[in-house]
């Protein structure tokens, strides 16, 4: 698979068209794939001198993004899915230079430590779940599940125990779980001020995140298709399901990345 220009470049595999992502990839091409998400997290990912973790890495595009990106971050993906664990797996062994700097996990991301139930979506055609989640109200309202217990960790004690270095870029994709993965991360989001890049459904606790972001420092930048729309507030939008929280110190950043990707930015 061809990455977003020719520097960018790692193989990735359908797992016998067990991966919808995959699919829509290899029909449309990577940077179509919620644009402009993956230009703009491939941009921050070449700058990341020192760690991204991908959490709800799924089959791992944008773990494989990120370390193509950049020729020195170590990249850590979160997955306790184990199909979409077993198929990251598999793709990390196409790209062994890449799989070289990054390292998986199978403990869930959340506000504590412990065993918490999950609840894995199910379909009757073989694709591997996209929506699994530890929020029992999100796999209602996607359809069928079935409940397992994981075992889960915070952000911040997995930090201070692997003791990773610098944690620059976040990429989030949990179903509605995102409050409690940050607010188990408010010492990584304080001390390391990394960006994040999160998929917000409008099962969300958008109160807890405003709270987070608010009391912590960040902004949020709603990623649509046609521009970076800069809120006031964290809130669900229908055709921008990807935001980018940014540090505020940190934000004028974003309006540079706008520019060299010439992509619009305005207020939302």
């Amino acid at each position: 698979m061809a990455g977003l220009h020719g520097s960018i470049r790692f193989a990735f595999s359908s797992g016998g068209e067990r991966d919808t992502i995959a699919a829509l990839v290899r029909a449309n091409g990577l940077a179509s794939y919620e644009a402009p998400t993956p230009a703009m997290f491939a941009s921050l990912a070449g700058e990341a001198e020192g760690v991204v973790l991908d959490i709800g890495a799924n089959t791992g595009i944008y773990s494989l993004l990120a370390a193509a990106a950049s020729p020195t971050a170590r990249v850590c993906a979160f997955e306790p899915v184990a199909d979409a664990r077993e198929l990251l797996l598999a793709n990390l062994a196409l790209n062994h230079d890449l799989a070289l700097r990054i390292v998986v996990e199978c403990r869930a991301l959340s506000s504590v430590c412990g065993t918490l139930p999950f609840f894995e979506t199910i379909n009757d055609r073989g694709f591997v779940s996209t929506s699994s989640t530890l929020e029992l109200g999100h796999a209602m309202r996607v359809g069928e599940h079935v409940r397992r217990d994981i075992a889960t960790e915070t952000l911040d004690r997995w930090a201070a125990a692997s003791d990773t270095g610098p944690i620059r870029l976040v990429k989030m994709d949990v179903e509605g779980h995102e409050h409690a993965v940050l607010e188990g991360g408010r010492r990584v989001m304080d001390q390391h001020r990394p960006f994040i890049v999160a998929e917000m459904l409008g099962g969300a606790d958008f109160t807890a995140l405003n709270r987070i972001l608010r009391e912590d420092g960040y902004r949020d930048f709603a990623l649509a298709p046609n521009a970076a729309r800069e809120c006031a507030m964290l809130r669900f939008h229908p055709d921008a399901w990807n935001h980018l929280l940014c540090p505020v110190e940190k934000a004028g950043r974003i309006s540079l990345l706008c520019e060299q990707l010439d992509f619009p930015l305005e207020s939302g």
